[in-house]
Order: C-alpha cells, then structure tokens, then sequence
C-alpha cells in the first residue's frame, strides 16, 4: 500500500511539469516517452501474454476428447466386419477419466468379444488410477507449473521495466549533471571574460603589469579547457540519452542540441529514498524484488517435479469400469450393474526402480540446490540494499555540506573580487579564489550525480523504480 502511494505521488507529480516550455525537458517527460514507445517496454508486455499462453496450453491436457472410428472390410459381397464406435473422454483434475461412448459392430467374420446388439451398445464409465499418478501426475503438474510460470512472466516484465528504469534515470541524471558541469565552466569562462578585457584596458593605461594579463590569460585558457572537455561529455551523455527515446511509430529520435534539462522528477528520488529505508525494504524484500520472485518461483516449480518424479516410483495401478446398456445409454439398475458392465484391473512396476530413483534424487538436489540460491542471493541483496542505501543518504549529506562550503566560497570570490576593483588585491588571489569556488561547484555538483546515482541503484535492487511505468 504504501509503494502504490508514493507511485501514484510521483505519477501526480509528473504530470503537470509536461505542459512546460518544450525548450526545456525533464524526467518525467522522458519516462513518459519510454513507458509508451520503447522496444523494451513493449517486449516487457509480452511476458504476461506468454505466461496466459502457457497456462492455456497447460489446462488443454483436461479438455473434453471427442473420437470416432470406422473400420469395414468386404469382400465378394461379403461383409467381413463392420466397426463403428464413438464417444467422448472428460480428464478430471483427480486423475479419474470419465468415458462415454457408443459401439455397433457386425459381420461375419467379427471376433465374438466385439459382437454388440443390432441397435449397438451404449456405455459409460471410468479410469481410475491407484497409487501412481493418485496424488498427482504430469498433466497437473503441467497446470501448476504453468500457473507459477503465469507469476514468473509478471516477475520477468517487473524485472525488465526495473532495469530500463534505473537505465533511464542514470542516463537522463548523466546528461542533466553533465549539463550543469558544462554551464558552471561556461559562467567561469564568461567571468573570466569580462574581467580579461577590464585587464586588458587597465594594461594599455599603464595601471595593470603585462605579468595580471598573463595570470588571467592563463586561467582563462585552463577554464576554457575544462568548458570544451564539459561539452563533450554533456554532448556523449545527450546521446545516451537519446538512444532510450522512440516515437509513436518505432522510429528513434533524439534530443535536440539547445535542449535544456531540469532537475524536476530527480529531486523526487530524495522524497522516495526517504519512504522506502532499507529497514522497511528488508522486510517485504522478497515481495518487491523481482529477481528473488523468478527465483523464488523457480524453486516451487523444481518442487513441484520432485514430487512427480517421487509419485513415478508408485506402482502402477489402473482400475477400468463401464456400465453397457444396448442401443441409447439406459443406467442398468440393481444387480444388472454388474451383470451389464466391463471391468478390468491393470498393475505394473519396474523391479529395481533405478531410472524412476535416478529421475526423483535428480529433481530433489535441483530443488535443493534452487533453494540455497535463493538463501544466498537474499542475504546478497539485503547487503547490497543495505550498502546502497547509505550511500545514498551520504551523499545526500556530503551534497548539502558542500553547497554551504560553495556558498561560501563564493563569498570570498565577491569580497576579492571587490577588493581588486578597490586596487587592495591582486589578480592572483582572485583567480585563486575564483578557482576554489568552480571547483567546489564542480564537486557539489558531482556529489548531487552520486547521490542520484546510488538512489536510483538502491531503489533497482529493492525494485521499486520500474514501478513508475
């Protein structure tokens, strides 16, 4: 209940921010654009289809049989024999096989026991089966395991949309940071710009030595340097991005260069970080995590074969039971049941059992084997979850004391910077102080990157984030 409401929150919260200035883009219209057009989430909504196949193909070993057959022989005008018979089988889910039917057979040449009345006979009955196959056989196994299976597609589409999720979310927080790192060397370039040429002017005056024009001429060119190296990577993230993005008809499209990001739907990973801590993810761990659900599933399905194998070691017992009546059906009463019916009893087994033993201790150390799996893959994730999740919350707090360290910074830059047009500084300590503070924003900015980055991971493997589709 209480992932279903921060989901419904974040659909909410993604909704209104679409309408903005299309110059701008943000997560929520991203996901939008996946969720509908994407191969992958396309190919996600297959599994269920296929685990509703399976199933029906599954449930079709207890469809009704309907059968006929005719079979005649003459010769010389002679009629040999003439077979006809015609009926219908109904499986149950117990094992016991209901059967009705309808025979007429003559000729001269027909074996006695096939002999039936002139208007034919009519019969109805069952197949019963002792020890094996009582319990369970193949064609309920079949059932159960596809209905786990059913599951299992549903766990493998959450599975897929949790990764295409993170995938996306890294990916457009990739290019939004790299963007950000881009416009941060841009204002220190244009910073440097303007105070470059108010150098340069003082320079031909005489106030200013050629050694302040050198000293900024050389930051200038070394922000330059970090502003090209920034636009590359904002330009390769970009393209990242991009490869996620398709249109209404499967074509893949781009985002335009000019675009400009927003932080909107990556500050809501802080809300969902805060609702989900890993001492409440731990508890229903098993429930959300997908991965664990296919394994988990995995296991009952191993399960479910043991036990088949184990009832192949039964002996097997048939019992077969038909109530005849001559021409349309007609239930004999009292004694006549048995006078006017079939019966027959069939036993079978193998004398060492060595293949039906082989096949069960087979089945029973795959399901052991399945299950300590599982055991291990849980108490992985629990750590990783653990892991993640402080992470996250360090970066979270490494991000907020580096934005009072930056903001400070940037004071000593003003104050400087105000000194040098008072003639009480030098170029040097200006530009130093200017370096210090690009460079706290370039780490903050990186701490905010890593922040959303283990987030996103800690919500993957708790496997919250595909949800948003």
């Amino acid at each position: 209940m209480r992932i279903a409401t921060i989901l419904m929150l974040f659909a909410g919260f993604i909704a209104p921010v679409l309408a903005q200035d299309r110059g701008n883009i943000n997560l929520g219209m991203v996901l939008k654009q996946v969720g509908a057009n994407h191969p992958i989430t396309k190919q996600a909504a297959l599994f269920p289809k296929q685990g509703e196949a399976y199933l029906r193909y599954a449930r079709g070993g207890f469809d009704p049989k309907l059968f006929f057959a005719q079979r005649e022989k003459t010769f010389k005008t002679e009629n040999y024999y003439n077979e006809t018979s015609a009926g219908i089988c109904i499986p149950t889910w117990y094992g016991v096989d209901i059967k009705a039917g309808y025979e007429k057979n003559d000729g001269i040449y027909l074996s006695p026991d096939m002999k039936t009345p002139d208007n034919g006979l009519s019969y109805a009955g069952v197949d019963i089966p002792l020890l094996r196959n009582m319990v369970t056989d193949a064609r309920r196994t079949g059932v159960r395991q596809a209905q786990l299976f059913k599951e299992q597609s549903e766990a493998m589409r959450s599975q897929l949309l949790n990764e295409l999720a993170q995938q996306v979310i890294m990916d457009y927080a990739g290019w939004y940071y790299a963007w950000q790192e881009k416009e941060i060397c841009r204002q220190a370039v244009t910073l440097l710009n303007e105070r470059m040429f108010a150098i340069r002017s003082e320079f031909l005056t005489g106030s200013k030595s050629a050694a302040d024009t050198i000293e900024t001429s050389a930051q200038l060119g070394s922000f330059n340097m970090l502003f090209r190296d920034a636009a590359v990577k904002e330009y390769k993230s970009r393209l990242m991005l991009s490869a996620h993005l398709w249109n209404e008809a499967e074509q893949p499209i781009s985002v335009r260069d000019g675009v400009i990001p927003d932080n909107t739907g990556l500050d809501f990973l802080d809300s969902m970080l805060q609702s989900f801590p890993y001492t409440l993810v731990n508890e229903s761990l098993q429930n959300m995590q997908p991965n664990l659900q296919i394994m988990n599933l995995y296991v009952q399905k191993n399960q479910l074969e043991m036990r088949l194998n184990r009832q192949a070691m039964l002996p097997e017992i048939n019992l077969k039971y038909r109530a005849l009546s001559p021409g349309y059906f007609d239930l004999p009463a009292g004694n006549s049941m048995r006078m006017n019916s079939t019966f027959g009893m069939g036993f079978s087994s193998a004398l060492f059992l060595r293949k039906e033993r082989g096949e069960f201790e087979l089945s029973r150390l795959a399901w052991q084997e399945s299950g300590l799996k599982l055991k291990q893959k849980i108490r992985e994730t629990e750590q990783k979850v653990d892991g993640l999740y402080r992470e996250a919350i360090t970066y979270a707090s490494l991000s907020r004391d580096f934005a009072i360290i930056s903001g400070q910074y940037k004071q000593l830059y003003e104050i400087e910077k105000t000194r040098f047009t008072a003639g009480d500084a030098t170029v040097f300590l200006v530009n130093m102080r200017e370096t210090r503070w690009i460079e706290t924003l370039l780490k903050l900015n990186d701490y905010r990157y890593k922040q959303v980055q283990s987030a996103t991971r800690y919500l993957e493997t708790s496997g919250v984030i595909g949800r948003i589709f």
